[in-house]
């Protein structure tokens, strides 16, 4: 007797797939609701009037239009240059970042390389227990970094973790190539910069920019480690004025509050948005290679 086959209600199937994807957007809709308000009610406030900002009128639109926060922050001595010293912290750690640990995964990789075991053994135990914040700082002093740009990139120059990705996307590689080119006459640095490099371009783009944002975010070293107002990066400044008020020109900034002309969160969230700003307008550029990174970042191995 033949065997009957089961007809499955394709109808049924296809209305709980639609009605899941409708789901999921409207969830996803809501969940982009909630992480984008706060930055929308941060930017409108920055341009709203002190009026309508102390009768709490502004949601996520600005009401009764001002520039006078974004104004003084132009006339702000100090953000030019705290700008300028972010970027070399943040391009100097997340060059060094990604030049250091190229060369190590790339030498773990490696099965001949006869320390590979103890290296890898070496950083694991580095991802469960650290120094602690007051050794990291005498060390800091004792090296003579205390006070200079390096004190902010050198402690942030190796991720174990990241160490760990890196050599699970190169072991992806095939090893033919490797050989081919050794075969061919190239030595293990060049092998690494026009073979592995050139077929990695998502995995450094998306770590390149994890580090930029982490060094961009950061203050705290920067509070421990940096005293010369002329080395503080933005984050500083920001801290300044979020927490103390505290331009440079504060006998300005107290005339025009006292004018009802401008409230203190005019001038903070001005800040705020000056300091995110440029991480904002750079990830577009690189969003692609970020997406693409993670997932081959994560599957590799």
């Amino acid at each position: 007797m033949a065997s009957r086959k089961i007809a499955r209600p394709k109808n049924k199937i296809y209305i709980g797939s639609r009605a899941f994807d409708v789901f999921l957007i409207i969830f996803m809709l809501i969940l982009s609701i909630i992480f984008i308000y706060p930055f929308l009610n941060v930017v409108a406030t920055s341009l709203s009037s002190n009026r309508m900002i102390t009768t709490g009128q502004v949601t996520f639109y600005p009401r009764e239009l001002i520039l006078d926060g974004y104004k003084m922050l132009i006339r702000e001595q100090n953000i030019l240059r705290a700008y300028g010293n972010t970027i070399i912290v943040a391009l100097g750690s997340a060059l060094l970042s990604l030049s250091l640990t190229s060369l190590l995964a790339y030498v773990m990789m490696i099965p001949e390389f006869v320390l590979r075991k103890p290296l890898s053994v070496f950083l694991l135990i580095t991802m469960f227990f650290s120094g602690g914040t007051v050794p990291t700082y005498l060390l800091i002093q004792n090296l003579g970094l205390y006070d200079s740009y390096w004190a902010l990139i050198l402690p942030n120059a190796v991720s174990a973790y990241n160490v760990f990705v890196y050599r699970s996307f190169y072991k992806g590689i095939s090893m033919e190539i490797r050989e081919a080119a050794r075969i061919d006459g190239a030595g293990e640095f060049k092998v690494l910069t026009t073979i592995y490099v050139p077929l990695s371009k998502a995995l450094y783009a998306t770590f390149g920019l994890m580090a930029v944002v982490g060094v961009w975010n950061s203050y705290y070293e920067a509070l421990l480690y940096i005293r010369e107002p002329a080395r503080q990066p933005i984050q500083m400044l920001l801290r300044k004025v979020v927490f103390t008020a505290g331009l440079s020109d504060m006998s300005e900034t107290t005339m025009m509050m006292t004018n009802g002309q401008l409230n203190a969160l005019n001038v903070q969230y001005a800040c705020v948005v000056a300091t995110i700003g440029p991480i904002l307008l750079a990830y577009p550029f690189v969003q692609k290679y970020f997406a693409q990174g993670m997932q081959v970042g994560a599957v590799k191995g």
